[in-house]
C-alpha cells in the first residue's frame, strides 16, 4: 500500500512539475527594458549531443513539436514561430520577456522560423512573407527601426561547448534573405514613392 501511494505520489508531483513548465512558456517575466529589437531565429541548428559529447546538427523540425519543446523548456521561450506555408503561431505574449538570445532578451520579440539553419534549407515565399506582414506589425506598434531587426548569429557569438572551433548559434543561416526581408520591412523613399505614383 505505501509503495502504491508512492508511485501515485511521484505521478501527480511529475504531472504538476510538467503542467507547470508548460504554463510558464506561455508566460515571461515582466519586461525591463522597452523592445527596441526583433530577433530571427531558426529552429533547426548545432548542438552537443548529450551521449556522443560531439556536435550534431538537429534538424528544423515541426511547428507543432517545436512548440511543445520550447513551451515545456522553463528557460526557454518565443514570441511567435512561423512555419514553412506560413502559418504564425503565438506563444508567450510580447510585453513579457522569454529568454531566447544573451544579453538581448530584455529587449526583444523573438521570432522563430521552422527551417534547418544550415545555410541550404530555403525559406518558402509563404514563410517570408508572413515574416514580412508581422515585421511590419511590430514596426508599427512597436516603433522598431531597420538596425533593430537582428539575425540571433548577429548577436550570439559564443562558441559550442563540445567544441570550440564552431560558433553556437549561426541562425537563421545563411540561406536566410537578410537583407530582402529589411528592404520589404523598409523600403526606401525612392521606392516608396515610386510604388505610390502607380
Amino acid at each position: 500500500m505505501k509503495r502504491k501511494f508512492a508511485v501515485i505520489c511521484l505521478l501527480l508531483t511529475t504531472l504538476t512539475v510538467l503542467v507547470n513548465d508548460a504554463e510558464a512558456r506561455r508566460s515571461g517575466s515582466p519586461r525591463r527594458e522597452a523592445i527596441d529589437m526583433v530577433v530571427i531565429h531558426s529552429t533547426g541548428g548545432p548542438t552537443c549531443d548529450a551521449k556522443t559529447g560531439k556536435p550534431v546538427w538537429i534538424g528544423a523540425g515541426t511547428l507543432d513539436d517545436n512548440m511543445r519543446k520550447i513551451e515545456a523548456n522553463s528557460n526557454l521561450g518565443i514570441h511567435y514561430m512561423i512555419d514553412r506555408d506560413g502559418s504564425l503561431r503565438a506563444s508567450v505574449a510580447e510585453e513579457q520577456m522569454v529568454h531566447h538570445v544573451y544579453h538581448y532578451s530584455g529587449r526583444s520579440i523573438a521570432i522563430e522560423l521552422i527551417n534547418d539553419g544550415d545555410g541550404i534549407d530555403p525559406f518558402p515565399d509563404a514563410q517570408l512573407a508572413s515574416l514580412v506582414t508581422l515585421l511590419n506589425d511590430i514596426k508599427q506598434r512597436r516603433g522598431i527601426k531597420r538596425d533593430g531587426i537582428k539575425r540571433h548569429s548577429d548577436l550570439d557569438h559564443g562558441r559550442m561547448t563540445c567544441d570550440n572551433t564552431q560558433r553556437r548559434k549561426i541562425d537563421p543561416g545563411a540561406a536566410f534573405p537578410y537583407k530582402a526581408i529589411l528592404d520589404q520591412v523598409f523600403p526606401s523613399k525612392k521606392w516608396a514613392s515610386l510604388q505610390s505614383d502607380l
